[in-house]
Protein backbone atom coordinates (compact mmCIF):
# COMPACT_ATOMS: atom_id res chain seq x y z
CA UNK A 1 0.00 0.00 0.00
CA UNK A 2 1.20 3.47 -0.80
CA UNK A 3 0.05 6.87 0.35
CA UNK A 4 -2.15 6.90 -2.75
CA UNK A 5 -4.11 3.97 -1.36
CA UNK A 6 -4.72 5.90 1.85
CA UNK A 7 -5.93 8.78 -0.29
CA UNK A 8 -8.32 6.42 -2.07
CA UNK A 9 -9.78 5.35 1.28
CA UNK A 10 -10.45 8.97 2.16
CA UNK A 11 -11.99 9.63 -1.23
CA UNK A 12 -14.17 6.51 -0.92
CA UNK A 13 -16.01 8.20 1.95
CA UNK A 14 -15.81 11.68 0.41
CA UNK A 15 -13.56 12.77 3.28
CA UNK A 16 -10.43 13.72 1.35
CA UNK A 17 -9.82 16.92 3.29
CA UNK A 18 -7.81 17.97 6.31
CA UNK A 19 -10.76 19.40 8.24
CA UNK A 20 -12.65 16.15 8.73
CA UNK A 21 -13.34 17.17 12.33
CA UNK A 22 -15.76 19.78 10.93
CA UNK A 23 -17.95 16.98 9.53
CA UNK A 24 -18.69 15.02 12.72
CA UNK A 25 -22.38 15.89 12.65
CA UNK A 26 -22.77 15.66 8.89
CA UNK A 27 -20.90 12.39 8.23
CA UNK A 28 -20.53 10.39 11.45
CA UNK A 29 -20.89 6.95 9.85
CA UNK A 30 -18.33 7.75 7.17
CA UNK A 31 -15.83 8.88 9.80
CA UNK A 32 -16.39 5.69 11.82
CA UNK A 33 -15.91 3.43 8.81
CA UNK A 34 -12.90 5.33 7.47
CA UNK A 35 -11.22 5.24 10.87
CA UNK A 36 -11.64 1.45 11.08
CA UNK A 37 -10.23 0.92 7.58
CA UNK A 38 -7.32 3.27 8.15
CA UNK A 39 -6.43 1.50 11.41
CA UNK A 40 -6.51 -1.85 9.62
CA UNK A 41 -3.99 -0.51 7.09
CA UNK A 42 -1.78 1.23 9.64
CA UNK A 43 -1.09 -2.02 11.49
CA UNK A 44 0.24 -3.72 8.36
CA UNK A 45 4.04 -3.79 7.87
CA UNK A 46 4.10 -1.43 4.90
CA UNK A 47 6.87 0.97 3.82
CA UNK A 48 4.54 3.97 3.87
CA UNK A 49 3.72 3.33 7.53
CA UNK A 50 7.43 3.60 8.39
CA UNK A 51 7.39 7.16 7.06
CA UNK A 52 4.58 8.22 9.39
CA UNK A 53 5.02 9.32 13.00
CA UNK A 54 5.03 6.19 15.16
CA UNK A 55 2.05 7.48 17.15
CA UNK A 56 -0.28 6.75 14.24
CA UNK A 57 0.77 3.11 14.04
CA UNK A 58 0.85 2.69 17.82
CA UNK A 59 -2.65 4.13 18.20
CA UNK A 60 -3.98 1.91 15.43
CA UNK A 61 -2.41 -1.20 16.98
CA UNK A 62 -3.79 -0.30 20.37
CA UNK A 63 -7.26 0.33 18.93
CA UNK A 64 -7.41 -2.87 16.88
CA UNK A 65 -6.18 -4.94 19.83
CA UNK A 66 -9.11 -3.57 21.86
CA UNK A 67 -7.06 -1.64 24.41
CA UNK A 68 -9.64 -0.28 26.84
CA UNK A 69 -8.11 3.18 27.27
CA UNK A 70 -7.56 3.65 23.54
CA UNK A 71 -11.04 2.46 22.67
CA UNK A 72 -12.63 4.77 25.26
CA UNK A 73 -10.65 7.66 23.78
CA UNK A 74 -11.65 6.82 20.21
CA UNK A 75 -15.27 6.21 21.20
CA UNK A 76 -15.51 9.99 20.88
CA UNK A 77 -16.11 10.70 17.18
CA UNK A 78 -14.20 13.97 17.23
CA UNK A 79 -11.06 12.15 18.40
CA UNK A 80 -11.32 9.81 15.42
CA UNK A 81 -11.87 12.77 13.13
CA UNK A 82 -8.82 14.64 14.44
CA UNK A 83 -6.70 11.49 14.06
CA UNK A 84 -7.83 11.18 10.43
CA UNK A 85 -7.23 14.88 9.82
CA UNK A 86 -3.71 14.68 11.21
CA UNK A 87 -2.96 11.58 9.16
CA UNK A 88 -4.03 13.15 5.89
CA UNK A 89 -1.89 16.20 6.68
CA UNK A 90 1.16 14.00 7.25
CA UNK A 91 0.48 12.10 4.05
CA UNK A 92 0.42 15.44 2.21
CA UNK A 93 3.78 16.35 3.76
CA UNK A 94 5.27 13.05 2.61
CA UNK A 95 3.90 13.66 -0.86
CA UNK A 96 5.28 17.21 -1.11
CA UNK A 97 8.65 16.18 0.33
CA UNK A 98 9.11 13.59 -2.42
CA UNK A 99 8.23 16.07 -5.18
CA UNK A 100 10.74 18.71 -4.06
Amino acid sequence: MSKETYHQLYKKYDLYRSDIYMLCEEKPAEILFLFEEVCDELIKPLPINNQLPKEFVQSAKSFTSQNTFTNVYFAELTNRAFFLSDLIDFLALIRSKKTT
